[in-house]
């Protein structure tokens, strides 16, 4: 009787087309993007793409706090502490005190960073030669376009941060 009950149930789901899902395509190709990332800058540069994050939040923004880094790359604060860890350990950044909260930090990255960031954006702009070959450039455009399109519907309607769907630039200080 339960197992009628379940082919039952089965039989009456609705079936989703994945396939033809724009959020599953976004979704199955951004993991292909970082896992393809990932891979380019642990061989090239021996950072992981996590490291990559930071630094180019950083390379944006200098002197930012933990939380504001976190915030910026949508993670809770707990995820981002081993990461940030690990980057100072390695050379790659640095905490200094804010000149106004003591307790709060601002992090830098450091000359060693710095040296690296050609050789990362590198990577990064293989992976998106390799990720859109015979691709023409309107199509590119177009695509990008839509999905822009489609963030600001949706943190439109869902009220979402949408501090994410931009790129800020502050000046170094």
């Amino acid at each position: 009787m339960i197992i009628r009950n379940l082919i039952i149930s089965n039989l009456s789901m609705v079936k989703y087309d994945f396939e033809n899902s724009v959020g599953f395509i976004v979704s199955v190709t951004a993991k292909a993007f970082q896992k393809a990332l990932d891979a380019e800058l642990r061989k090239n540069v021996g950072v992981t793409l996590s490291q990559w994050r930071v630094i180019s939040t950083l390379v944006l923004q200098p002197g930012l706090t933990q939380k504001e880094i976190a915030d910026k790359l949508g993670i809770e604060g707990a995820t981002l502490v081993p990461v940030i860890d690990r980057m100072e350990k390695e050379g790659f950044l640095k905490r200094k005190p804010d000149s106004k909260d003591r307790r709060v930090n601002r992090i830098y990255l450091t000359p060693r960073a710095d040296s690296l960031w050609n050789i990362m954006t590198e990577s990064a702009f293989r992976i998106r030669k390799i990720s859109t070959k015979d691709i023409p450039e309107d199509h590119i455009k177009n695509a990008l376009d839509t999905l822009r399109k489609i963030s600001k519907n949706l943190a439109t309607h869902f009220e979402l941060d949408t501090s994410l769907l931009t790129v800020q630039r502050k000046s170094k200080t």
